[in-house]
């Protein structure tokens, strides 16, 4: 289960975070939990000892699978995940909503 986190972070760092996710292909809530998968491990690393599944759980970002499975690019690790019979992983809760208010405006307009 995923749960929503607030985290009260001072702007510049935010600004600072989002572009340093734009830049590596990944997001914010991706690197924080990275980093908190990485403090609180108990020796063993989930995400490099299966980054498919990690991938496909949400925990992993993009680039970040790709370059831990040795693929080409996106279309590699696609496969993979269907080789794998692993789903796809979900888009954060936010990008949903902003997708559906996207398609609302665009359903209205037509």
């Amino acid at each position: 289960m995923l749960r929503n986190s607030t985290l009260n972070l001072p702007d510049d760092l935010v600004a600072r975070a989002k572009s340093y996710a734009a830049a590596h292909g990944t997001t914010m809530t991706a690197i924080v939990r990275e980093h908190l998968e990485a403090i609180t491990a108990d020796g063993a690393d989930p995400i490099t000892d299966d980054p498919l599944l990690a991938y496909s759980q949400g925990r992993l970002a993009r680039n970040e699978a790709i370059r831990l499975l040795g693929l080409r690019d996106y279309a590699a690790l696609l496969v993979a995940l269907g080789d794998a019979d692993l789903p796809m992983p979900l888009p954060p809760p936010h990008e949903i909503e902003n997708q559906a208010v996207t398609f609302a405006k665009l359903w209205k307009q037509s």
